[in-house]
């Protein structure tokens, strides 16, 4: 079966990182500044995780409100929660993952923070989202957790805003056993005050927690198998009536992803990974092309926009089944294709329709750097065999 994801890390890299001793900064000073060289900002943090790194800028920040996508990660609604932020949302654009800007407009204001996320690493219109906040007096966070790499108009996603926030989870463009992330930071007094919340209230990873970061990831590793993950799949999913691990509840208290600091082993990790950047990214857009070109006559489900300047590092190839998702899902099962399931249980109330309805129709199709030429050739035969017939969103 071939696996609905795949990390980038090897057990050659987990080998390594069993040496690694907790209190060293080698690797994570070396990171800082190759990313700092990436992004160009010159404050940056490391964090256990992409929500970590929300969690931890919203703490920073005085507004009390946040409005954040109705589409979006449980993840983000759960940091804003546990920042003891009031929720605010904004619906979809018609034919979009991303949020619509002129929705949002109507809840920008001072004590606002407003979450742009570049959903999958396709970018929202972040340079209109910015003219309104501006407008608005409300502050700007990109979530970049799904795109770094992605380019707008020239400029690197994440470099609009008055922050950033990058993860460096299992299904990013770099990835760690088993979360990491970074903030990215313009003002020196929130960098100043992010770094010292940081401090106070996050703690070296323990040994113990070292250990099953890196048990777990050696599994990830080992899944790559297509043999042992139809196993996995099978006795994980099918056998239990299940089609993802994902749940509606968000945790209620602080977990390891946002009381541990990023470890020095996965800062090595994530750096090894950061040395061929241009060659992950490379290879996105070129299978992302490829999807769109194999399955463009499909009618049964609805491709993703298209790349049409080819600037885009996604991290996902979405598409929406409106019509029996899990009868398609089952199909592709059956023939030896698992997809990914996108944010299932999201936290906007009903009335955000668009969202909801993405929600009900998403899937994502295996789409990876370790995914074969031959593989994906595999799964567009598959869903060419599955089709009915389809368009494209955009």
């Amino acid at each position: 079966m071939i696996p609905r994801t795949k990390v980038n890390y090897s057990f050659r890299d987990l080998f390594v990182a069993i040496r690694m001793k907790g209190t060293q900064q080698v690797w994570r000073k070396r990171l800082t500044s190759r990313l700092a060289e990436i992004v160009g900002y010159d404050k940056l943090l490391l964090t256990a995780s992409g929500r970590g790194a929300l969690y931890l800028l919203l703490r920073a920040l005085p507004q009390s409100k946040v409005l954040v996508p109705a589409y979006t990660c449980k993840a983000v609604v759960e940091a804003a929660l546990l920042a003891k932020k009031t929720l605010l949302f904004a619906d979809c654009e018609e034919r979009s993952f991303n949020m619509d800007p002129e929705l949002a407009r109507q809840k920008m204001g001072p004590d606002v923070i407003v979450i742009a996320t570049h959903q999958f690493g396709i970018p929202c219109r972040i340079e209109h989202t910015m003219e309104l906040a501006r407008n608005a007096g409300a502050y700007v966070i990109e979530d970049v957790a799904a795109a770094l790499g992605t380019r707008i108009n020239g400029r690197l996603a994440g470099t609009f805003g008055d922050a950033a926030i990058f993860s460096f989870d299992s299904t990013k463009l770099i990835n760690v056993p088993l979360k990491a992330g970074f903030i990215a930071i313009r003002s020196q007094k929130i960098f100043e005050d992010c770094a010292r919340i940081h401090r106070d209230d996050t703690a070296e990873m323990p040994l113990v927690y070292k250990w099953k970061c890196l048990m777990l990831g050696a599994i990830l590793v080992a899944l790559a198998n297509h043999c042992l993950y139809r196993v996995f799949h099978t006795l994980v999913f099918k056998l239990r009536g299940r089609f993802t691990e994902d749940s509606p509840e968000a945790a209620a208290v602080l977990g390891p992803f946002y009381l541990y600091r990023m470890a020095e082993w996965q800062a090595y990790i994530a750096l090894r990974q950061l040395e061929q950047l241009d060659s992950l990214i490379a290879d996105r857009r070129e299978k992302y092309a490829s999807y769109l070109q194999g399955l463009a006559p499909a009618t049964s489900f609805i491709l993703p926009p298209t790349d049409k300047l080819n600037t885009w590092a996604c991290i996902r190839f979405p598409i929406l089944v409106p019509e029996g998702k899990l009868n398609f899902y089952n199909k592709g099962c059956k023939a030896g294709i698992d997809f990914a399931f996108s944010f299932t249980y999201i936290a906007a109330p009903a009335e955000f329709e668009r969202a909801h309805r993405i929600a009900n129709q998403i899937l994502d199709l295996p789409y990876y750097y370790y995914l074969s030429k031959k593989e994906q050739n595999r799964v567009i035969q598959v869903l060419k065999t599955i089709d009915k017939g389809g368009k494209e969103i955009g």
